[in-house]
């Protein structure tokens, strides 16, 4: 579990640091971490044009947000596992399909941008699956003992 804790707070530091240079500095700088606006550049995908796929970014992030935090939850408190376990199961499928985006779609809108999420994706895999692997264990010990 304290392992678990660690890797949460290093997705958390990794986000930032992709994430929050591109909200200090202006365009073009850190042009390659900026997502929503090679979205806008992104031919229609399965018929969703500029602004509802930029509506349903924000809905793919709102989501990871509350999988991370239940994740965490369950990991820091017993009453929480369940739900962790239920949350974690969500984030494998939804991060798959992220990883699936980014590697075979938006690779072809702009590769740096494409590489750099879809490996923050892929950690965001490995932790989740650690996280729900973890929480099966704790439970089925739960439940036997």
């Amino acid at each position: 579990m304290k392992r678990l804790k660690i890797l949460y707070l290093l997705i958390f530091v990794l986000g930032g640091i992709i994430i929050i240079p591109t909200h200090i500095f202006q365009p073009p700088t850190f042009i390659y971490a900026r997502f929503p606006h090679y979205l806008e550049m992104m031919k229609p995908f399965l018929g969703i044009s500029w602004p509802l796929s930029f509506e349903i970014y924000h809905y793919v992030l709102y989501a990871l947000a509350v999988i991370v935090s239940l994740n965490v939850l369950g990991i820091i408190s017993p009453k929480f596992k369940k739900i962790a376990i239920l949350s974690s199961l969500i984030g494998i499928f939804l991060i798959s399909l992220m990883i699936l985006f980014f590697f075979f779609v938006f690779l072809n809108v702009n590769a740096p941008t494409a590489i750099t999420y879809g490996l923050y994706s892929v950690v965001l895999l490995i932790v989740d699956l650690l996280t729900f692997k973890t929480l099966i264990t704790q439970q089925t010990k739960a439940s036997r003992g």
